[in-house]
């Protein structure tokens, strides 16, 4: 299984996100999860938008192209607004995305998603929040989701729905998840 564990740091002290860091990671049965590509962003003047990015090649396709840094920013600049994120370089909160589900044809048709936080002395992880996105009918939208309150504002509506439809399309975009056939 391969899953993404996404990071954003205010590292400037603003009270604004200006670093995310993407680890890309597989997962194989008896195997230590491995970190198979790291990617950077960060916003340089805090408008909230990347300016900076060090992508490497994020859709696997075997090139560094113009595209995967489109593919950075684009889910970069989603994870900045979202508003989970670090005081300085701490690495306490992630958010997890993965594919859970794959429908006849092999495309994914249900995404996780998973707000984690590191709690206590011995810094165990804890899911602090749990959505799901769905595509039920197979043309690459994301419509159905969880009623979750995934922004932790106490109330699950609509504006949960847009985010984790948000995060849910440009984590598929970036192809990072297995084929049904090596599933």
């Amino acid at each position: 299984m391969r899953y993404l564990k996404a990071t954003a740091q205010d590292r400037s002290g603003n009270g604004k996100v200006d670093t995310v860091i993407l680890h890309f990671f597989e997962r194989r049965d008896g195997e230590p999860d491995e970190l198979s590509h790291e990617a950077l962003a960060v916003d340089m003047d805090g408008d909230s938008v990347i300016d900076v990015q060090c992508a490497g090649d994020i859709n696997r396709d075997g090139q560094r192209t113009i595209r995967d840094k489109q593919l950075l920013k684009a889910f970069a600049n989603t994870f900045i607004k979202f508003g989970w994120f670090n005081k300085g370089d701490s690495a306490q909160r992630t958010l997890t995305l993965y594919v859970d589900h794959y429908d006849k044809q092999g495309k994914p048709n249900a995404i996780k998603l998973q707000l984690n936080d590191m709690l206590g002395g011995i810094r165990k992880e804890s899911l602090t929040c749990n959505a799901a996105a769905y595509d039920a009918d197979g043309n690459g939208v994301l419509e159905t989701f969880t009623n979750s309150d995934i922004d932790r504002n106490g109330i699950a509506d609509t504006t949960d729905k847009e985010w984790i439809r948000a995060l849910g399309t440009s984590f598929l975009a970036m192809q990072w998840y297995n084929n049904k056939s090596s599933v």
